[in-house]
């Protein structure tokens, strides 16, 4: 990424309305990529989810490590599919077109960077939930009936832990497409350093989004497709703004 900061007067960042504008411009004329595209990794990370769901070697121990490996694996997978989705619309914000087949750029080519990235990501994901994991694995179904609300308050923890890394890692994937000659380190080290300062802005941009989760619900989940296309454009909007006022 650029190393030099901008001088002069202080950045004027935009503010969530413009943001939202600019993602729903980069919308027009691609919304069925972009909805299609959010189908496909929602079914995919449905379905990669499934391969660990109930799974039950009769060992707990045996378990507990084979469910690790399949959830380290599968989430690596899902980060890649992720990064991907961040590509299609990056390109979109930049009015560059984009298609559905963008979906899986992070598996062709020379992806070491790629695979690093997703599984620093996953690994950090893993520690999340990882105690919750473990005292399900150890509990029989009538002892989490009994620690339900240790159980729900590690989901919430576990949940909240991995809201805060979402939040602290959102632009790495933007980074890592946009400057691929970079180390995976360079990438990680950057997106931290990028979103410093604008933490609560990301924040604030993803709570604006919640009244039009209302229509996920009240559709069945049918609109979910769309608030979900119009949420990640205005995140890869919030990028553009944040590399374009931050560095030269």
């Amino acid at each position: 990424m650029p190393q030099s900061v901008k001088e002069g007067p202080m950045p004027v960042f935009k503010d969530n309305k413009t943001l939202k504008a600019d993602a729903r411009e980069s919308l027009l004329g691609n919304l069925t990529t972009a909805v299609l595209s959010i189908f496909i990794y929602v079914m995919a990370s449905s379905v990669l989810a499934e391969l660990i769901a109930g799974f039950d070697t009769g060992s707990v121990l045996l378990s507990l490590i084979l469910t690790t490996v399949m959830f380290l694996v599968i989430s690596i997978c899902g980060n890649m599919l992720g990064i991907g989705l961040s590509y299609i619309f990056l390109r979109l914000q930049y009015q560059k077109g984009a298609k559905v087949g963008d979906l899986f750029t992070a598996f062709r080519g020379s992806s070491d960077a790629a695979v690093i990235v997703s599984t620093f990501l996953a690994a950090l994901r893993l520690l999340c939930f990882l105690p919750l994991g473990i005292l399900l694995s150890v509990l029989s179904a009538e002892g989490r009936s009994a620690y339900r609300i240790p159980l729900l308050l590690l989901f919430m923890a576990g949940y909240a832990a991995a809201f805060v890394i979402r939040i602290r890692y959102s632009m790495l994937p933007y980074l890592l497409l946009d400057f691929p000659q970079l180390l995976p380190k360079e990438h990680i080290r950057g997106g931290v350093k990028l979103i410093r300062g604008h933490k609560m802005r990301l924040f604030r941009l993803y709570l604006s989004f919640l009244p039009l989760q209302l229509l996920t619900v009240l559709s069945f989940g049918i609109a979910g497709l769309w608030v979900s296309s119009y949420e990640r454009a205005a995140e890869a909007a919030f990028y553009k703004d944040l590399i374009e006022n931050t560095f030269t």
